[in-house]
């Protein structure tokens, strides 16, 4: 005869601790992940600053033109370019705390194969530009 118990075994206990703790190490990994230095370089020192300030970014299934409406990046100026390409309608997941904004729009890039450049615009600050790779 088989004995049971009605008692939860180790394991079970031990998997949503280790749910949790892979899943901080996955996104203190992925923030902590420096991009290129010449990512949106610009000679504008507003820019640099607005882009080098740590935000939190916390955003669900956004719309990339949405993006300047959330409170990471607000402010942000941004071109969609090759209107053809599906970029305007291409929806943006993004959690990470304590990152510039350029670290996370670095990030943004990444996961879904973006090429964003900063677009000079004469007697204003410049636009982030973004269009598919």
């Amino acid at each position: 005869m088989t004995k049971t118990s009605r008692h939860p075994t180790n394991a079970w206990l031990l998997r949503p601790a280790v749910l949790l703790v892979l899943g901080w190490l996955a996104v203190s990994c992925a923030t902590t992940i420096r991009p290129p230095q010449a990512f949106l370089f610009s000679t504008d020192d507003s820019s640099n600053q607005w882009l080098d300030t740590v935000v939190d970014v916390d955003v669900a299934e956004v719309r990339i033109i949405h993006l300047p409406l959330t409170d990471a990046f607000s402010g942000m100026k941004l071109a969609i370019t090759r209107a053809d390409a599906p970029v305007e309608s291409l929806k943006v997941s993004l959690y990470a705390s304590g990152v510039t904004r350029r670290q996370a729009l670095w990030l943004l890039a990444e996961k879904y194969g973006l090429q964003m450049s900063v677009a000079p615009v004469n007697k204003q600050s410049p636009y982030i530009s973004i269009s598919r790779e």
